[in-house]
Parts: structure tokens; sequence; C-alpha cells
């Protein structure tokens, strides 16, 4: 089973000042996530946390699949529009993400093939990333995972 062409765009996200620090003191309470005063960090202020940008992606992931017309409601396409997750690889933050920065996120089948313990589910191999308006990668990672078939 073939994979789509080139990276598709699963959504945008725009990180303000008030989300980078909500974000970090629950998840990550590094300064230079959580205080615009934080000048003397490697980042001469305020960044998102990594993990917040990946966080996102997933979110938006999950959302630009989870439309599923003529399905009935207990379908697992429908229960899981993503399916079950076995990892991600080669995760990389490029470049530091501001307040302000809106992020574009795609993801790209890699591979794609049926599953040969569960029929009506297929194993994706996704490299999934984001850039910066000026064209900058900022994340990028793999993806392997199990989804059941439907329009994913």
């Amino acid at each position: 089973m073939a994979g789509r062409e080139g990276p598709v765009e699963i959504g945008r996200f725009t990180f303000s000042q008030e989300e980078i620090a909500r974000f970090a003191r629950a998840f990550d309470p590094q300064p230079f996530h959580v205080d615009a005063a934080a000048a003397a960090s490697p980042f001469g202020g305020l960044v998102a946390s990594g993990w917040h940008t990946a966080c996102v992606w997933m979110g938006l992931f999950v959302r630009a699949n989870g439309a599923v017309d003529g399905l009935p409601a207990d379908h697992p396409a429908v229960l899981s529009p993503v399916g079950v997750g076995f990892g991600m690889s080669d995760l990389k933050w490029l470049a530091p993400v501001r307040a302000g920065d809106t992020l574009t996120f795609f993801t790209e089948v890699l591979e794609a093939r049926p599953s040969g313990s569960r029929p009506g589910w297929t194993i994706f191999h996704r490299r999934n990333s984001a850039r910066r308006e000026d064209g900058t990668e900022v994340l990028t990672f793999e993806l392997k995972h199990m989804a059941p078939d439907g329009p994913l």
C-alpha cells in the first residue's frame, strides 16, 4: 500500500506568551519557558518548550483525522481516528519557537501497509514536522502507528 506523495498540512497554531508560559508551568518549568524576562538564557528570552510544539502537532493530527462521515458511531475509525502509536524516533527541535510565531504542521506517509494481525487496520510510518512562517523547520520526528482503515 503506497503512501501519499509529500507532506500534508494538518493545521496551524500561533504561540502566545501566555500559552507558552501556561504549558511550561504545567509540564516543562525551565526559566526560558516560563519567564519572558529570561534574557540571560541561551535563547535571549521566552521560547516554547519543544514538548509544547510536539503536543500541538498531536492535537492537530487527531483533529485533522477525527471527522469520519458515514461510519457508525462505534466504528474504530470514529473511536480512535489515528489509532495506536508504537513510538517516535529522531525527535529534533531545530530552532526556537517564540511568542507570536505561527507554525504550520505537517505529516507525510513514508510507508503504509496492512496489519498482518488486525484486519481492517493499517500500519503507518510517518515523517512529521513544523515550520515557522519564514520557512524555518523547527520540529521533526518520525512516528509509527496503527490506525483503523478509513479516511486517514
